[in-house]
């Protein structure tokens, strides 16, 4: 919890210094916004080791092979890099840019998850035979 405290407090000071940059340098503004994101994901590093931990013993628990689940943090992980990084090119004003990050992390998305797709294309063609 005090991870989050932190990170907000930064984002509104960052936020309020974002935009006394922009009035006398419009260009600066996009390190602000930069260096929050940065921040912020140094320090959700603790809270992500913490919910790792709990989605292996969960994972052991209920026979979910390494590398399944490793399919599905890799997703959520792209995912969320690409909605940061869209989200910094549409503050400095590229919208075609963010489009194209977020189309290349769905495209990497579903490419991370081809091997579960096998499987259950497997698993069916199983229950057919």
């Amino acid at each position: 919890m005090t991870q989050l405290m932190k990170v907000l407090a930064a984002a509104v000071a960052g936020s309020a210094l974002g935009l006394v940059v922009k009035k006398n340098n419009p260009e600066n503004s996009l390190f602000v916004s930069i260096a929050l994101s940065v921040f912020a994901m140094y320090l959700s590093f603790e809270v992500i080791s913490s919910v790792l931990g709990f989605l292996r013993l969960i994972a052991d628990a209920a026979g979910i092979p390494n590398a399944t689940l490793g399919v599905v943090l890799k997703t959520a992980g792209i995912s969320i890099i690409t909605k940061l990084i869209a989200d910094v090119c549409k503050d400095a004003g590229q919208a075609g840019a963010a489009s194209g990050v977020e189309f290349m992390g769905a495209v990497t998305s579903i490419y991370v998850a081809l091997p579960l797709f096998q499987t259950v294309l497997d698993m069916i063609n199983s229950l057919l035979q």
